[in-house]
């Protein structure tokens, strides 16, 4: 004998033997638990009809009640759902590659920002006035200038250094390195651009030695050696001082980045220079526009006078600044081309 049961909430029928009388059954449809009835004694035969009648009409009570229950609808995504795995290249995890067009605009346009604005003031005002007022302080002036420059120094290893990690922003005032060696590591990059060209005037001067017996040691000065030198000589000066500032862009990098130890491998960076040659000439000539603007100023027969001079000084720090993030720059866009790995 079996016993017809219905689920209350969704109205699904079931069969059960009756010895599961009493005993609980979980609907397949909706997870509902149903409690089986207990079989009642048959008293009468007449009483049949009434209980068949009352099944009747409780499964057509249960059936209205079935319709009048929303089930909840499983809805299919309306775009199927991509998977990333790490910082695989889609749409959601794709990040905006640095370009390097728009980060030299931003350097050209540095003071626009005012943050830099702010520091570049800053340091136009220190330096201005230090530089300005120390020469005439005698031997603690010249101590002075000697602790400003090695802060100074230090500061544009800074500049390089936070342009090739893509900084957009000029590095705050506070050396943490000191300023005695960042001076001395300036001085040596800088004495190996002067080294080839001067090298060569030495060796011309113990060939003609009668030459710098007339000038004396005022003969390594820009005025002296254009006026002295042979045509041919002078034009070997300046291509072989040109050769050294095209080369300073890499030296700085070397000790800004790499380290120190790195300015003794020449074949590294003429490899580094070879395979990245566009980004770097046109580095390079920034330096060359830096150096050449110096040299203009210096050789100019002009009396600027105390404001003259600052302001000038004033356009020499930008100009500098400009350069040597452009040198970062070249590190932070072109690295992969590097000869070595830093980083």
């Amino acid at each position: 004998m079996t016993i017809q049961v219905s689920c209350p909430v969704c109205g699904k029928h079931y069969k059960v033997r009756d010895t599961a009388a009493g005993k609980k059954l979980r609907c397949k449809e909706c997870s509902e638990t149903i409690l089986i009835p207990e079989l009642e004694p048959v008293e009468e035969e007449a009483g049949g009809d009434d209980d068949f009648s009352n099944m009747l009409n409780d499964a057509v009570e249960l059936e209205a009640k079935s319709k009048t229950i929303r089930r909840p609808v499983r809805r299919k995504p309306m775009v199927k759902a991509e998977k990333y795995q790490g910082d695989e290249d889609g749409p959601v995890t794709r990040k905006k590659e640095n370009n390097y067009i728009e980060d030299l605009k931003g350097t050209f346009l540095l003071l626009l920002d005012p943050s830099n604005l702010f520091i570049f003031m800053l340091l136009w005002l220190g330096m201005g006035l230090c530089l300005s007022l120390l020469p005439f302080a005698g031997l603690l002036g010249v101590i002075g200038i000697i602790i400003i420059m090695g802060w100074y120094s230090h500061y544009r290893f800074c500049v390089i250094y936070e342009a090739a990690a893509g900084e957009k922003h000029l590095p705050e005032l506070s050396p943490e390195e000191g300023f005695f060696i960042p001076m001395i590591k300036w001085i040596f990059t800088w004495f190996l651009v002067h080294f080839p060209a001067y090298a060569y005037v030495g060796v011309i001067f113990f060939l003609y030695p009668e030459v710098i017996a007339e000038a004396g040691m005022a003969m390594f000065g820009v005025q002296e050696l254009s006026n002295n030198l042979p045509v041919f000589h002078l034009s070997m000066f300046v291509f072989l001082y040109c050769m050294g500032l095209f080369f300073w862009p890499i030296l700085a990098l070397c000790v800004a980045v790499g380290g120190i130890e790195s300015v003794f491998r020449l074949d590294l960076m003429v490899l580094t220079i070879i395979k990245s040659l566009p980004a770097y000439f046109f580095t390079a000539t920034a330096i060359f526009f830096t150096a050449g603007l110096q040299l203009g100023l210096d050789l100019a027969d002009i009396e600027w006078g105390i404001m003259g001079l600052f302001l000038m000084r004033g356009v020499m720090i930008y100009v500098e600044l400009v350069a040597l993030r452009m040198i970062g720059l070249y590190y932070h866009h072109f690295k992969n081309q590097f000869a070595w790995s830093w980083g």
